[in-house]
């Protein structure tokens, strides 16, 4: 099988690696099964199917042993710690320091093998989707105790776990097959439901068939573009006779490139997800049937972001769901500076531990910061005594949007290279220029910040006399 997979390389020119392909039609695969799994009325028996069409995908089509044990061994500590020792009070930290811990193990063997372990195709990107359903799973099951239910949220109260899973279940669970390699995640509670409910009597055909054509559109993309623009072309000494523009052109096109690849897998696999009767989430006020529970990212708010924030709530949102409700909510003081660095440390090290990660995380973390106080102390200067946008608010939009993307593009080359030294090469060709703006911006904004509140101070006391 390997052959083919070198052989359908060739034929597209080297542009997609063997192992990238394998992933690829791997998820692909699951688009028929869906169709069969549909079609499935016992609940014992679909779980049962996505138990074995994931563990033949794993060991015969991307032979990933060890990734497999891995996983098979952290699931299976985690149903029987859950099981035997849910009367502990931390139970579900316990659970949850286990499960980031087997993760860590994976990201750490990944990083000594080098470059191998940079470029070929492991069983990290599985593990961690897994990472996020075990991790939820044993704050799910601490919800569902009798003595713990004055204290849950409406969205806990949902996702409680009041009568524990069978083996069965709970492994159908963790393999199944639709969201395995490439996510999205889903939450032990909305599976059961879908598995043990009726057929819906929406079709998900249209939806699944929608997806499918968007992961197409972004696959053509990466096929015709991503060969030329990689931040890889980027490191020969080629690159470096190209003019100053040319280069910023290049790490911008590039990091829109870079985020082609999720869009892709993404889109592909919440549309097996979709076909196979999972994502329903009820009808809009036209009553058409909405597909949406799964979706992982909203693509035209990420690429049209006019802030972090509004980035952040629509890129990778089944991570940041967990984030929020199993890590953020879950600290005694959420809310609090010492809670969000919390979250940021459980999302970084989530992701691994190549330097390339922190310094993105880093950097952005302080954009962020600037872009909180930048919209409260100039936004409302575009705003009229009604809060409604002036005219020429739409200046201040299409700035924002410019130098949130424009900047934050600068910093992908972190999340692709990953080492500092083959970063600070692409950097160096640009004098870094993204962090002179960075700092220059922010000691201008901090000088001039007294002047313009007290300009909007003095804005407001004259309103209010009037």
């Amino acid at each position: 099988m390997d052959r083919f997979f070198v052989k359908l390389s060739l034929q597209l020119g080297g542009n997609v690696a063997p192992d990238h392909l394998k992933l690829a039609l791997s998820v692909l695969s699951t688009y028929p099964c869906a169709i069969l799994f549909k079609r499935l009325k016992s609940s014992h028996v679909r779980h049962l199917f996505s138990i074995l069409y994931t563990t033949f995908i794993m060991l015969s089509v991307l032979k990933l042993y060890d990734g497999f044990a891995h996983i098979l061994a952290i699931s299976t500590i985690s149903y029987l710690l859950l099981k035997h020792c849910s009367h502990y009070r931390k139970i579900a930290w316990i659970n949850f320091t286990i499960v980031m811990a087997s993760m860590a193990v994976c990201h750490i063997g990944r990083q000594l093998k080098g470059f191998e372990g940079d470029t070929k195709l492991d069983y990290s990107g599985a593990l961690m989707i897994v990472t996020i359903k075990l991790s939820s799973y044993g704050f799910n099951v601490l919800d569902g105790l009798p003595a713990n239910q004055s204290k849950l949220s409406s969205h806990t109260l949902k996702m409680r776990i009041a009568t524990y899973p069978t083996v069965l279940e709970y492994y159908g669970w963790v393999f199944f097959f639709a969201g395995f390699l490439a996510g999205p995640t889903c939450e032990y509670m909305d599976y059961v439901r879908f598995i043990e409910s009726p057929e819906n009597e929406h079709s998900s055909n249209r939806s699944a068939v929608k997806q499918l054509l968007k992961s197409l559109i972004f696959i053509a993309l990466l096929l015709y573009l991503a060969p030329t623009f990689n931040y890889f072309e980027a490191l020969k000494p080629a690159w470096r006779s190209h003019s100053f523009l040319y280069k910023i052109f290049f790490i911008q096109l590039s990091a829109f490139l870079t985020r082609c690849k999720y869009y892709f897998i993404w889109y592909l696999s919440e549309g097996a997800c979709i076909l196979s009767g999972f994502g329903f989430n009820g009808v809009d006020d036209s009553q058409h049937p909405q597909w949406n529970k799964l979706t992982n990212v909203h693509v035209w708010n990420c690429e049209f972001a006019q802030s972090y924030k509004q980035l952040s709530e629509n890129w990778n949102i089944g991570a940041n769901h967990w984030l929020r409700h199993y890590v953020y909510l879950r600290f005694d003081s959420p809310g609090s500076t010492g809670t969000t660095l919390k979250t940021y440390i459980v999302s970084s090290m989530w992701h691994g531990f190549h330097p390339g990660f922190y310094i993105f995380f880093m950097t952005a973390s302080i954009l962020q910061l600037i872009a909180r106080q930048v919209r409260k102390t100039v936004r409302p200067f575009f705003l009229d005594k009604d809060q409604q946008p002036k005219q020429i608010k739409r200046v201040y939009d299409v700035c924002t949007y410019i130098a949130s993307m424009g900047l934050l593009n600068m910093l992908v080359p972190c999340f692709d290279l990953l080492h500092v030294p083959l970063i600070l090469q692409v950097w160096r060709q640009v004098y870094y220029c993204h962090y002179v703006l960075i700092i220059l911006g922010g000691i201008v904004f901090y000088i001039g910040k007294p002047y313009l509140t007290r300009f909007q101070q003095g804005k407001r006391a004259a309103a209010k006399s009037q």
